[in-house]
């Protein structure tokens, strides 16, 4: 009986080493789904690979770029009054004031606006181009005149409540007018063309529409253009016409704006 027994403890503990020998791989193949943890990340440790490949799509992916500034393009239109103290037409001392006049041109320039580096700043460099032409008043003679202005400059502006942006700048360039009288005591006739220079102070303010690449302003410009000299009457009269002599013709121009910034 004491030999039975004992032979059923033996077969008992048998049995029982190898449900525990059995069980080891399947205790191994839980721990192996527990979560680790990669990076301050949980990751199921069967989807360790995928994860890693994750990571390094993260690393390669394409980071934004970071611009400072951007290209724009603006039309204006406005008015302008141009006037000259100082001419001349022969020995005689002569005078002109400008009727009202359409002012129209075109703005390219490139805007720099990052408050990171510079707070509310901004700056442009711009290339600009004006038109202004309308009748004026020419020693008692009626006459046409039109003046193209080319240039470059640049602005300086504050930017207010993310849209609002009052600024002030300077323009510079080459001019071209050409002048004709029509009666008069000098006669009628094209005085032909001629070559000067300008130079503006500027003064503005500029509205950038939210969410959008536009903008809208007002721009006022007080014009100084010298040697605007030399228009001819022609030989049968045999005498220049100076509207600026010595000094400048002055030319106030006001204008609104309206541009996109690419």
């Amino acid at each position: 009986m004491k030999r039975r027994t004992w032979k059923a403890a033996a077969l008992l503990a048998g049995v029982g080493c190898v449900m525990m020998l059995g069980a080891l791989p399947l205790r191994a193949g839980t721990a192996a789904t527990q979560e680790n943890e990669e990076d301050g990340v949980t990751v199921p440790q069967g989807h360790k690979e995928a994860y890693e490949a994750a990571k390094e799509q993260m690393k390669e992916a394409p980071q934004e770029k970071h611009s400072s500034g951007s290209w724009f393009l603006a039309g204006a239109a406005g008015m302008g009054w141009a006037q000259f103290d100082n001419g001349s037409f022969g020995n005689s001392s002569l005078s002109g004031s400008q009727n009202e006049t359409f002012t129209g041109g075109v703005d390219f320039g490139y805007y720099w606006h990052d408050p990171d580096k510079w707070g509310n700043l901004s700056f442009t460099a711009e290339s600009i181009g004006l038109y202004t032409g309308s009748t004026t008043s020419l020693g008692g003679a009626g006459s046409g005149a039109t003046i193209g202005l080319l240039g470059l400059g640049g602005t300086l502006g504050y930017r207010i409540a993310k849209s609002f942006e009052p600024f002030i700048g300077f323009y510079g360039g080459g001019s071209i007018g050409q002048f004709s009288v029509s009666g008069g005591p000098s006669g009628g006739g094209s005085l032909g063309n001629v070559w000067g220079y300008w130079f503006s102070p500027a003064l503005g303010m500029r509205y950038f529409i939210p969410n959008s690449h536009w903008f809208i302003g007002a721009e006022a410009l007080f014009v100084f253009l010298g040697d605007m000299n030399g228009f001819n009457k022609g030989p049968a009269v045999n005498a220049n016409v100076n509207v600026s002599g010595s000094s400048y013709l002055y030319e106030p121009i006001v204008m609104m704006t309206i541009g996109y910034a690419f």
